[in-house]
């Protein structure tokens, strides 16, 4: 509530030429008790007076010699604060009320003056301007309240951000942790047969040689090439792979050399191929065994060259890119077959690299399975649960027909249906769950019982992280027999020559 002393404590202009009229205006207001009263009667002084003072209200009187009213009300406009322009009209003129109230007087008194209506009138605006100014101040509180508000949430978000990085960051080193430091990432190599396809594929990444990647579906194939890619000095440039099986005939000619505008129905424009986008880096053919007769004659011719020409073109483009190709076919049976071109086999295999299968690799198993749970755990935003006893023995001696991929999908399912710490055995797909606890009749065939025993050890092995000594008393056998079969095996060596690379 606004009280009267706070009105008449209100500074007060009055303009008028008249003296007389000034005179009136002072004594009648002085007597209604306000004491910051000034005048002038001199309009061009308005402006500067109102800058220096910022009067809370000012008595203007319209009709003045040199300057009018209406001119001291548009001076005034710039100097105007939240829209709100102070100013009591003094007229004679009815025509000048309408006139000074839409130039932005806030009210008018008629001459002659009544001066007990001139001081109700000031009485009046002086409050609201009170009330106008007081609820500016609630709108500017109430504002730096929201914003302060509002940055105690983007704090809040910020700090939530930032623990989920941690926590996200924490996920990765336990990932990292469970790999091996001469390991790349994405692969785990415990076994001898992937460790020596990783060691080649390192020593083939630093030349730009053509490279033929083979093995099952699902192997890690494009892993392979990604590590070939990642080592070679065409790192920095892009990584392209396309999956020739899944492009139609008719299209995958437009999607590996480009086409020009008008080239077919719907080419509308130019575009350029796979090849010429992977100039400076690495492209990825990957089923290169599903291409056609007919097709493989210009990707043969584009081997070769290291030229390309868009559907539609006449003119060749010369590339500059280090080709890979994967398959799960036998290219070699299907050269003898008719169905594959013994030219373009030999320029694709200038170096051929056999990715094995999981169950030939039955080292990696267990270990890759924990990095793939630690994988599936950060994208669903969850602990990274551990493995029962139950669950990895199943994992260990499941024959896994779909390799890695298979693999991969059983741990996402895992992940999500687990409802503790553990996944366990019931988590597991139900293939795997029924399927025979042993992997000796997995080929088909029957197994020498030697293999056997070895594949039990190893899966042993890997099930305690390479803790001989526990797997020696789970097996009931001593440390010194596990010792010399694992020797046997060519393990103890191939570590004792990897601790000594890694000490070098």
């Amino acid at each position: 509530m606004i009280g009267a002393n706070e009105v008449r404590a209100g500074k007060i202009l009055i303009v008028d030429d008249q003296e007389s009229d000034v005179r009136l205006l002072e004594r009648a207001l002085g007597d209604a008790g306000y004491t910051e009263v000034t005048s002038t009667v001199e309009p061009r002084e308005v402006y500067d007076l109102y800058r220096a003072n910022r009067y809370d209200l000012i008595l203007l009187d319209l009709v003045m010699p040199g300057m009018d009213g209406f001119q001291v009300l548009e001076s005034l406009k710039e100097l105007e604060v939240d829209g709100y322009l102070p100013v009591l009209v003094v007229t004679a003129e009815p025509a000048h009320k309408l006139r000074a109230l839409r130039a932005g007087a806030r009210d008018f008194v008629s001459k002659p003056l009544d001066l007990a209506e001139v001081v109700a009138r000031v009485h009046n605006l002086l409050e609201v301007r009170l009330l106008h100014a007081e609820t500016r101040c609630l709108y500017d509180q109430v504002r730096a309240e929201q914003a302060q508000q509002q940055a105690l949430e983007r704090a809040l978000l910020e700090s939530r951000t930032a623990a989920e990085r941690a926590e996200l960051e924490h996920q990765r080193a336990l990932a990292r942790a469970a790999l091996k430091a001469d390991e790349p990432r994405g692969l785990v190599a415990r076994s001898p047969a992937m460790r020596q396809v990783i060691e080649l594929a390192r020593r083939v990444a630093r030349v730009d040689s053509t490279v033929l990647i083979t093995g099952e579906s699902g192997s890690g194939k494009e892993r392979i090439a990604r590590l070939i890619h990642e080592e070679s000095t065409r790192s920095a440039g892009p990584f392209i792979a396309v999956n020739c099986g899944s492009v139609a005939e008719t299209l995958l000619e437009s999607e590996l050399f480009g086409h020009v505008r008008g080239a077919f129905t719907g080419a509308t424009q130019d575009r350029p191929g796979l090849f010429e986008a992977a100039d400076g880096g690495t492209l990825l053919l990957d089923e290169v065994g599903e291409v056609s007769p007919a097709m493989q004659v210009k990707l043969l011719r584009a081997l070769q060259e290291r030229e390309v020409r868009r559907v539609g073109e006449n003119r060749t483009r010369r590339v500059d890119v280090r080709i890979l190709a994967a398959t799960n076919r036998d290219l070699a049976s299907g050269v003898a077959g008719g169905t594959v071109r013994q030219d373009l086999y030999y320029r694709l295999k200038v170096v051929e690299l056999r990715v094995p299968a999981l169950r030939e690799r039955r080292e990696d198993l267990l270990p890759l399975a924990r990095i793939l749970l630690s994988d599936a755990a950060q994208r669903m935003k969850r602990p990274v649960p551990s493995l029962s006893r139950e669950a990895a023995e199943r994992l260990a001696h499941f024959a896994w027909p779909g390799n890695v991929r298979e693999l991969e999908n059983a741990m996402e399912r895992s992940v999500a249906l687990a409802r503790g710490a553990r996944v366990e055995l019931e988590d597991l797909p139900e293939e795997i769950r029924q399927a025979p606890s042993s992997a000796a009749f997995a080929s088909g065939s029957v197994r020498s019982l030697e293999a056997v025993e070895k594949e039990y050890i190893l899966s042993a092995l890997a099930l305690n992280d390479g803790n001989q000594t526990l797997t020696a008393e789970q097996l009931e056998i001593g440390s010194a027999t596990l010792y010399r079969r694992l020797k046997s095996y060519g393990l103890i060596g191939a570590r004792r020559a990897n601790q000594r690379n890694e000490s070098a």
